[in-house]
Parts: structure tokens; C-alpha cells; sequence
């Protein structure tokens, strides 16, 4: 699979190893963008890092994909990280910790981490189906 396969179709599979590489990648990157943006043009990196995070969401979003498709589970799946989003919109922006978050945002969060953990056992510690599936050929 080229790179450009793997990072922007969402077809096929990919094993753990390429899911938890990627991962590593994909948050040192937004870390170290964050990090030069503040340091570098502070007045205008609240404005940059949203745009390098929804660039960077096309190819988390494909290669994700093809993990559920290792599971042999639909890119519906993708579905999961959409309370994910919420979640971290609803976070309190201006660094303050939430002191009585509302029923509303209690619930947007605990939804949030049960899509988390699931993801995250689903995609990252579960074995993909053994041999070929409707997805493609077993990963290597």
C-alpha cells in the first residue's frame, strides 16, 4: 500500500502496528505544531492550529478506517468519534478547569469516553480478523 493509499483512501486494512504508528505520528505532529505556532506567531496560532487539525483529519479518518475494516466492521464505525468531537468542543477553551460542568456537558463527556475506550480497545488492542475479509487481503 503507497502512503498516499494509506493516508487518504478508505479502502482496505491495516494491522495494529500501522494504527498505533500513525497515532504516534499523527498527535507528536499536532504536539510539536502546537507547540511552534505558540511559540513562534502566538497571535495568530488560534487561528492555524484548527486549520492544520482538519487537514490532518482526512488521513486519521482513512486509516482508521481501515482498522474497523481489519475488525471487518464498516467505515460506518468512523461514527464512533463524532461524540469524540463534542466532547472536546464542549472542553472548557480558556484553559480554566470546569468547576460545575451542566447536565447537558456531563453527558456529551461520558458519552465521549465510552466512544474513547471503545475505540480504543476496538482499534488499538483488539486482533483483526484472521485471513482474507470483505475489506481486502489480511495485513502483513
Amino acid at each position: 500500500m503507497s502512503i498516499k493509499e494509506l493516508l487518504f483512501s478508505f479502502q482496505g486494512r491495516v494491522g495494529r502496528k500501522v494504527y498505533w504508528t500513525w497515532n504516534l505520528v499523527y498527535y507528536i505532529a499536532i504536539f510539536g505544531f502546537g507547540i511552534g505556532m505558540n511559540v513562534l506567531f502566538p497571535a495568530i496560532s488560534h487561528l492555524v492550529l484548527p486549520i492544520f487539525l482538519i487537514a490532518a483529519l482526512l488521513p486519521d479518518l482513512a486509516i482508521t478506517a481501515k482498522r474497523w475494516h481489519d475488525r471487518g466492521k464498516s467505515n460506518w464505525w468512523l461514527l464512533m468519534n463524532v461524540p469524540l468531537i463534542v466532547g472536546r468542543l464542549m472542553a472548557p477553551m480558556d484553559g480554566e478547569p470546569m468547576v460545575s460542568p451542566s447536565t447537558e456537558q456531563m453527558i456529551a463527556y461520558t458519552i465521549s469516553l465510552v466512544c474513547g475506550i471503545w475505540i480504543f480497545v476496538e482499534c488499538g488492542l483488539l486482533k483483526g480478523q484472521a485471513g482474507d475479509n470483505s475489506y481486502g487481503p489480511e495485513p502483513k
